[in-house]
């Protein structure tokens, strides 16, 4: 089985190994030895860096993020992939990509919220400081129809602003780890069987340090990372659409699918 990884900016050549590595030190532990992940990034839009890390809520750069996405997803989806997973858990461009192929495509925040609530009856969500993020996941949760599972005032934003903290967890992960955790425990102690890392920067600094489990007054909670689950998520689907034969996601109420040919024309038309 062949994954991809999308990315939602571009990565300097100097950057792509260490990124791809990255994503097989978060997510490899718990593939099949013979699923081949791979990786891959924007052409162009703003690179690594905080640059755009204030800017998610912003309607037309939450527009020309989605973009690129879907221009890297078309691009890779002529080298054969069985699925491929967002790396974003604003799921940037997630429904429009889903509309022109056919391969699978998942993003980060669905199987995340699915897989907590597997978990345990309650879930408390850690997001970025970043503007707008406690309510934009607080919404995403409410349209999954899982508000009810979230403990009261769940979303809560990391206490340092990620501009600041993404940058230096890059290089010390363990004060972002240590800040998460105490938020993580007092989660716990208000009701939380399962904690959310509900942002993929989050889950890159806490999934390359293995921070996937908290002890906690005896019990060992889960600390949930939307990569490792979304690609997870991926692998599955693939091996019950191949075994079972139906399309994933379903295309009962999806709307038309434009073909190869509508898409060059409208791209055209719309673009020049």
């Amino acid at each position: 089985m062949r994954l991809c990884v999308a990315n939602i900016v571009p990565v300097p050549e100097d950057y792509l190994a260490a990124s791809r590595q990255s994503v097989e030190t978060i997510c490899r532990r718990v593939l099949h030895a013979d699923t081949e992940l791979a990786f891959r990034a924007p052409r162009a839009g703003l690179t690594l860096g905080p640059d755009g890390l204030e800017y998610h809520r912003n309607a037309y750069y939450e527009f020309l993020i989605g973009g690129a996405v879907i221009d890297t997803i078309l691009e890779a989806d002529t080298e054969g992939f069985d699925a491929f997973v967002i790396n974003c858990f604003d799921d940037p461009g997630l429904k429009q990509i889903r509309s022109l192929i056919e391969t699978p495509v998942f993003g980060l925040s669905e199987p995340t919220f699915a897989w907590a609530a597997t978990l345990g009856a309650k879930f408390g969500a850690l997001v970025p400081d970043m503007p707008g993020q406690v309510s934009y996941v607080t919404r995403q949760i409410e349209q999954l129809g899982l508000g009810d599972r979230l403990i009261p005032n769940g979303v809560r934003a990391e206490r340092r602003r990620f501009v600041q903290s993404f940058g230096e967890a890059l290089s010390d992960p363990a004060p972002m780890i240590d800040r998460l955790s105490a938020q993580a425990r007092e989660m716990i102690d208000e009701g939380a069987d399962v904690v959310v890392l509900a942002c993929g920067g989050l889950g890159q600094i806490c999934g390359n340090a293995g921070f996937h489990m908290l002890e906690h007054r005896g019990a060992r909670i889960p600390i949930v990372n939307p990569l490792t689950t979304a690609v997870k998520t991926a692998e599955m689907a693939v091996a019950m659409q191949n075994g079972l034969g139906y399309q994933i996601p379903s295309r009962v109420h999806a709307g038309t699918r434009l073909s190869a040919e509508d898409r060059v024309r409208f791209r055209d038309a719309f673009l020049g």
